[in-house]
Formats: C-alpha cells, structure tokens, sequence
C-alpha cells in the first residue's frame, strides 16, 4: 500500500483500557498482564473509530484489527439464534468495556445471575417476550425501590440487545414500575445522638460514630477511611458514589481520637479483613442498628447521621449551596431532600402565613 493509499484509508491503534478497579491502571495503555477490555482508535475508510472489541487478549484484538483492514466482516451472531445467556454475557463484557464504576457493574451482574437463574441455559433471546419478562419480574423478592431500578436495569439490556440487532421491541417497554412510597428519614434528635454514643465499646467505634456525626459521609465513605484521607484537621476525600471532592473540618475532640487509633492496612475503620466496600459497610450498618435496638432507637438507618447534620446546618441558616458542598451533593438534591429544614425558606413561609391573618376578625355565632 503506497503512503497516499495509507493516508486515505486510514490508521488503527490498540490499546487497553484498564477498569477502575484493576491496580495496574497506572501503568499505561499498553500494559500487558491483566484482563482488562482492549479498544481500538484512529479512522479506517474515512471513518472515525474509538470502541471496545470485546477482547482481552491482544491476540484476539490483533485478529479483529487486521479483519477490519482486510474488509472482512466479523459473523455476528443470528437474530433467531443468540442465546440469553450468550446476551448477557456480551452485554456484560460491553460494559466492562465502558469503563463503568465497579458498584454499576455490581447491579448488572447481579441482574445476569438472576436472569440465568430464571431461564434454560439455551433459551433464545426472542423467547423473551413480554409475558415471559412479566412472569420474571413477579418471581422477584424485592421491595418496591429495589424492584423498580431493576427494572431499569433490565431495560438498560434490552436496548443494548436492540441496538446489536438481536431483537426489533423491548420487551420492557410496556412493564410499568411498582408505586414508591419514600417516607423521609428524620434527623436523630441530640437525645438518641449520645444514647448511640454511649453504647460504644472501643475508641474505634467511638470515633467512627463521631465521624458519622459531624461529617455526614455516607457509611460506605466512612468504613473506609484511610490515614491519608486525614490532613491537620480536615478530612479530604471523592465519595464512592459520585466521584465528588469534599473537604469537612472536623473538631478537635474527634481528631485527637483519630489520631489515636491505630490504623490497619491504611485504614482507620475496617472490621474485617474485607477492603470490599459492601462488605466494609455492612459490617459497620450491623453494629449500629445493633446498637439503636437495645437503646429503642427506630428507624435504626445510619443515613440518619447524615441527615442529623443536613438538617442542623440548613436549620441555622447555612445556605443549600454550602450544605450540598459538605455533604457532596447537588444543591437541587440537598434542596429536595431536606427543604423543610432550610430556615431562610421557614422564614419565608412564616411571613407569608403571617400576612393572611387579619387583624379585627370577629367569629359571629349564629343563634
């Protein structure tokens, strides 16, 4: 091929994108001992191309990439003949190769393994019709919140599925999600506060209800808290579940403590031998309802520390904004969350009930 040829139809590059979790991440695209998705990039025939191949090893990349240079068309899989479990399997490996968030790979993998569990193993895509998706969803055991993001979930897949053109109409399209009846969680009262605190048997758990308390990190953020996370006396950190930085001071009382413990692995909080985030976490949500049953404490939900410190905030007038920094939230979510603690809007209504009442309004009883 002469360079103007080359010039014109383009150049190919592999390489591999590692996943968030995989501990080589550092080392470069082209690190070549672990199992993480191989892309390719660069344009061929004019087009521009940046996808993931489906493949983890470089010699099944390099065979796709010299098939594409040659023109020869990858066999994709018949409509009639694609298997669920085939389906999912791909669906899965598309989304590793998204890069996605390990707890999002989590709930799609979870959805696999209940889908396998309620189909044969060579069951076809296509006998996934509505009745059968309806007849699935009634075999799960999920509360209403639960049942409703897997529903999501599972049509996040058929879409995918459409778009490999292994079905023409979603199945899910019709399925409506159960009724959500979300009772808002109130803040502890300062009472139930030191009644928790109280029941601490060690300075470690001492210290990780105190974070809870004046930080307000959610309790996956706060089991897995590491000595760096800790510089002077703030605590400096990106929440697992969005990715935001936040900085919180915390007061002298609860530093010293920390400064005490001695940490294990790196990590000031961790129970057990687990650095799994779910794992960390529950072991640390046992302890604590634990710990609000034999005081009479109901709900018992650690996310209440976190709305204890919203609501004692926005109750002394510090602004949403402000509020939804601390917290790492959005201020429309901390907005929607936690409006009837935010005093400026009290206010507000106080003044405005205030301007319906009419001064010299006489009750007249009829005789």
């Amino acid at each position: 091929m002469t360079r103007s040829e080359e010039r014109r139809r383009g150049k190919l590059k592999l390489y591999r994108r590692h996943l968030t979790e995989c501990p080589h991440k550092q080392k470069g695209r082209a690190f070549d001992s672990c199992r993480c998705p191989i892309w390719i990039q660069g344009t061929w025939g004019g087009e521009a191309m940046r996808h993931s191949l489906g493949v983890d090893t470089w010699t099944a990349a390099e065979k796709i990439k010299r098939n594409i240079e040659d023109g020869v068309q990858e066999e994709k899989p018949k409509e009639e003949g694609i298997t669920i479990k085939n389906a999912l399997a791909a669906f899965i490996k598309d989304c590793e190769g998204r890069n996605l968030s390990r707890n999002t790979l989590r709930k799609y993998r979870t959805l696999e393994t209940r889908l396998n569990d309620f189909v044969s193993e060579h069951d076809a895509l296509r006998s996934l019709d509505k009745e059968r998706v309806r007849s699935f969803r009634a075999a799960w055991k999920l509360s209403a919140l639960s049942a409703s993001k897997e529903i999501g979930h599972l049509r996040t897949f058929f879409v995918y599925c459409i778009d490999r053109g292994w079905l023409q109409e979603n199945p899910t399209k019709t399925l409506k999600a159960p009724q959500i009846k979300i009772i808002p969680r109130l803040p502890f009262s300062e009472t139930e506060i030191q009644n928790i605190l109280s029941k601490a048997e060690d300075d470690r758990e001492l210290a990780f209800l105190l974070t809870l308390r004046h930080t307000g990190l959610r309790i996956g953020d706060a089991s897995l808290l590491r000595v760096s996370h800790l510089l002077e006396n703030r605590l400096f950190l990106r929440t697992t579940k969005a990715g935001t930085p936040v900085s919180i001071l915390i007061p002298d009382s609860l530093l010293n403590l920390l400064k005490k413990l001695p940490p294990k692995g790196g990590y000031l909080f961790l129970r057990g031998e687990s650095v799994h985030p779910h794992t960390a976490s529950d072991l640390w949500r046992k302890r604590i309802k634990a710990i609000c049953k034999e005081v009479g404490i109901v709900p018992d939900h650690p996310h209440r520390f976190r709305h204890s410190l919203a609501a004692d905030l926005l109750s002394k007038g510090v602004t949403v904004e402000n509020v939804a920094a601390i917290l790492g939230n959005s201020p429309a979510i901390v907005g929607r969350h936690y409006s009837q603690w935010i005093q400026s809007r009290q206010d507000a209504l106080d003044v405005a009930l205030q301007s319906t009442w009419k001064p010299g309004l006489v009750l007249v009883r009829s005789k």
